[in-house]
């Protein structure tokens, strides 16, 4: 049964699994789409495309589903049931096979963005500016004028604006990779991972970074 908290327009992504033993891996292909119906048993997809190529998947095929959703990612099992086109657009209808779990991978989905950022190293009290350019539940990646060493443990201010209203969230994270990506300016890409963060500014993150994520795709679809 489809859960509630499935919307239209939520992303999908579509894995198929092995020899029917409901079993995926890491290199197995992925595919990207969106929902565009909901039926108690049924989902039904814009049919994905891959190199400008439409993906006519199998019907009887046995796919994973991660469904993307504002209330966090959900997983289930399901096949294709029938295939169609209207108006010139093709669409595929899995039917669901098991119960929709929620996963707690949605806190690796990593959204590309442009925030500002404030760091300092936690063994100082000298803050710098940076520009965050993608973030999950789970760290962040930021752009700066400065050089960090690895496992250098930075304090970090950062605003996310949740359905208009701001947050202002403090957040502790180790480096897992500083590096130069512009000799002329002198720039560096630097990775933190976060720990010793507090669930609520967790999910607060992991909000902002689906809502972010909706809103971007209801912007692409009116276009």
């Amino acid at each position: 049964m489809a859960h509630k908290a499935l919307a239209l327009g939520d992303k999908i992504e579509i894995t198929k699994t092995r020899f029917n033993t409901n079993k995926t891996y890491k290199n197995d292909k992925k595919y990207i789409s969106i929902i565009q119906d909901i039926d108690e048993d049924e989902i039904v997809i814009s049919a994905p495309i891959e190199n400008g190529k439409i993906i006519p998947l199998e019907i009887g095929s046995s796919y994973i589903l991660d469904i993307y959703t504002s209330g966090g990612l959900f997983k289930c099992k399901a096949s294709v049931a029938r295939r169609y086109k209207k108006n010139n657009l093709y669409f595929i209808v899995f039917e669901i096979k098991s119960e929709m779990v929620k996963s707690q991978r949605r806190q690796y989905y990593r959204l590309s963005c442009v925030l500002p950022i404030a760091f300092t190293n936690i063994q100082e009290d000298n803050w710098y500016e940076g520009l965050i350019i993608d973030i999950s539940g789970g760290g962040l990646r930021f752009n700066s004028k400065y050089k960090i060493d690895i496992n250098d443990e930075l304090k970090c201010k950062i605003k996310l604006d949740i359905n208009n209203v701001v947050h202002d969230i403090e957040v502790k994270g180790r480096v897992i990779l500083s590096q130069i990506i512009d000799f002329e300016t002198m720039r560096y890409e630097t990775r933190i991972k976060f720990y010793d963060i507090f669930n609520e500014d967790r999910e607060k993150i992991i909000k902002f970074i689906f809502e972010e994520d909706r809103k971007r795709r209801k912007r692409r679809k009116g276009l």
